[in-house]
């Protein structure tokens, strides 16, 4: 007798009352004796909030972008227009060429055009773009605005990150970045202090294949050199260690009290096939 075609018999069958319209009351109640009628669950929508809400502040934020365009410009998509003045002081301020020109590019943003090419990401521009980026993520952060995320909306080559910001109260938070240069440098762009930067030296030197070179760019930048290739490699090994290494890195800056709140593609990158790497912007911690 197959498995699925046996039948106990009727003694060992209980007896289930009728699910019909004609079945009584009676029977209903021996077959769910505990069962009482249920209204079925309300459901009320989540109050509108954000991190930033409070009794002053009771609904959500407002998002607006930040579009690196072409090699030299810098454009406010969605802010308001008195985000244009911070940014327009930190450019002049951290950008030593200067702008060419500004003004609005149509009903919803504003565009600096900046003298040289800060988003080519080489040669004597690479650090000074960096710097730029702390400098305008430092002054949204003042007037209000913190990096959300940033965000790759484009299918063209050559093309560079979104930065998307979310509004809030003013913070004074000061930024710093670590980039990733060529196939083995790494670098290190106005820590605050000498213990940041150390702290920032002691995790590369966990790079088990060693240091070729360590030395300061130029003021304020101090680069090293690994041996092997971290940032392009094929090897199993390197790839893995590449990984800790990037977590060694932000482990130390955590202990020095900042955080990561960026990882932007903000350069062109080099050669043929778009060969960049994201540039680590990071915050001290609220």
């Amino acid at each position: 007798m197959g498995l699925f075609n046996h039948q106990p018999s009727d003694s060992k069958v209980p007896h289930l009352p009728s699910s019909s319209p004609s079945a009584s009351k009676a029977d209903q109640a021996t077959m769910y004796p505990h069962e009482k009628p249920r209204d079925p669950p309300s459901y009320q929508p989540p109050p509108i909030t954000s991190s930033f809400a409070g009794p002053s502040r009771p609904v959500a934020p407002t998002y607006a972008a930040l579009h690196l365009a072409k090699t030299d410009r810098v454009r406010l998509i969605g802010f308001p227009p008195d985000a244009q003045r911070p940014v327009n002081d930190a450019i002049l301020r951290a950008w030593p060429v200067g702008i060419q020109q500004q003004g609005p590019f149509d009903a919803s943003s504003y565009e600096w055009k900046l003298s040289g090419r800060p988003w080519s990401g080489q040669g004597s521009e690479a650090v000074p773009a960096r710097r730029l980026m702390s400098h305008l993520l430092h002054a949204l952060s003042a007037s209000g605005w913190h990096l959300a995320m940033s965000v790759d909306l484009s299918r063209k080559g050559w093309d560079k990150d979104t930065l998307l910001f979310r509004s809030g109260p003013g913070l004074q938070r000061y930024f710093f970045s670590v980039s990733f240069n060529e196939g083995d440098k790494v670098r290190i762009i106005d820590p605050p202090n000498e213990v940041t930067k150390q702290a920032f030296i002691d995790a590369i030197s966990t790079w088990p294949l060693g240091i070729q070179a360590s030395k300061e760019k130029e003021p304020a930048c101090h680069q090293l050199k690994l041996r092997g290739n971290p940032w392009w490699t094929s090897d199993g090994h390197q790839i893995n260690q590449s990984r800790l290494l990037a977590c060694a890195i932000l482990s130390a800056m955590d202990a020095c009290g900042f955080e990561l709140v960026g990882s932007v593609d903000m350069s062109v990158g080099t050669g043929d096939n778009n060969l960049d790497l994201d540039s680590w912007f990071f915050a001290s911690k609220i």
